[in-house]
């Protein structure tokens, strides 16, 4: 794979995140993206390497994580809804 297109995620453990996960990992030209997702859970994010995600465990609280993911990425998509 030359030169994957990066792609950082947050909230693809939820409903509308985990949705549009999948649409990536369907997608045709799949093979051309490098998807690092960010979850709290360490468990959550053993199913996701399972399935070629690069997890990382962590939260968005700790903004050097957050901002050092995001800033290796071309593409950040956040799905994060904070109540």
């Amino acid at each position: 794979m030359a030169n994957p297109t990066k792609i950082f995620m947050t909230g693809v453990t939820g409903f509308i995140g985990g949705s549009v996960l999948g649409r990536f990992l369907d997608h045709k030209d799949a093979s051309q993206f490098g998807i690092t997702a960010l979850v709290r859970s360490p468990a959550k994010a053993e199913k996701l390497k399972s399935i070629g995600v690069n997890a990382v465990v962590g939260s968005l609280d700790d903004i050097a994580l957050t901002e050092n993911l995001a800033s290796d990425a071309d593409v950040v998509v956040s799905m994060v809804c904070r109540l």
